[in-house]
């Protein structure tokens, strides 16, 4: 009895070791490592839509919504204003569609949004970051002010805000013509803006100085998209003069 008892759990480990061994040869086959890969991007696949849908149905959804609310009424106005001069009435007084009442209107449209939407829009982002971003009367330490697009007359500062400078402390400044620049010196009493002015009140030696600034200072916004805080005002004295003339040499 015990023979045939022994003769059976052997017959059984041979039976599971051979089922380990197919299904091992089978795992390292191609068509498995396929159906594995296969199932891994599938899985890949419907966590990123998911993924998308959140963002979409949390971020994109409403603020889009909340963005059409004023493109609708501005549609609508441009809509209402459009029925009321592309037509003509004929002597009989039907309205007859214009094509040259609707180009000229077109053509009033595009030098609008060129010439003062688009300015305009531009004035009140940069009125929302002054409001959340300025810094009046700050100390830094700033030097090397040079003109770096000529043509825009836009220039540049750096410095930062505690001696020595590091990486850490730095501080890179653009000055520019905007209008949202021009607006505040008139206000200020400053009258027009001149960015070369207020860039040559910075000197080529590090000198302390008390500005006005507004605008994003976090490295990686600056660094990739381009995108500097602005200075309005500078008052520097270069830290030579600080000091003051030398003592005269004893006898």
């Amino acid at each position: 009895m015990s023979e045939l008892k022994d003769e059976i759990e052997k017959l059984k480990a041979k039976i599971d070791d051979n089922a380990y061994s197919s299904r091992k040869t089978e795992a390292a086959s191609f068509q498995a490592r396929r159906r594995s890969d296969i199932a891994a991007m599938n899985r890949f696949v419907a966590q990123f839509l998911l993924a998308c849908h959140w963002i979409y149905q949390n971020i994109l959804s409403p603020t889009g919504r909340f963005l059409s609310i004023p493109a609708r009424y501005l549609f609508r106005g441009y809509r209402w204003l459009w029925d009321k001069v592309v037509y003509r009435q004929d002597p009989y007084k039907n309205r007859l569609f214009s094509k040259t009442r609707a180009g000229l209107f077109l053509t009033a449209t595009i030098v609008f949004a060129w010439f003062i939407l688009i300015p305009l829009l531009g004035f009140l982002f940069d009125v929302g970051v002054y409001l959340a971003t300025v810094r009046k009367d700050e100390v830094v330490y700033l030097t090397n002010s040079q003109e770096i697009i000529p043509e825009e007359n836009v220039h540049s500062i750096q410095g930062c805000h505690s001696l020595p400078c590091t990486d850490d402390n730095s501080v890179y400044f653009r000055i520019r013509a905007t209008l949202f620049n021009e607006v505040w010196s008139l206000v200020q009493g400053h009258g027009i803006f001149y960015p070369d002015f207020v860039a040559a009140a910075v000197p080529l030696t590090i000198s302390r100085c008390t500005i006005t600034s507004y605008g994003m200072r976090i490295k990686f916004v600056v660094r990739n998209l381009d995108i500097y805080p602005d200075v309005l005002r500078t008052e520097c004295t270069p830290l030579d003069a600080e000091e003051g003339p030398a003592a005269p040499a004893a006898n």
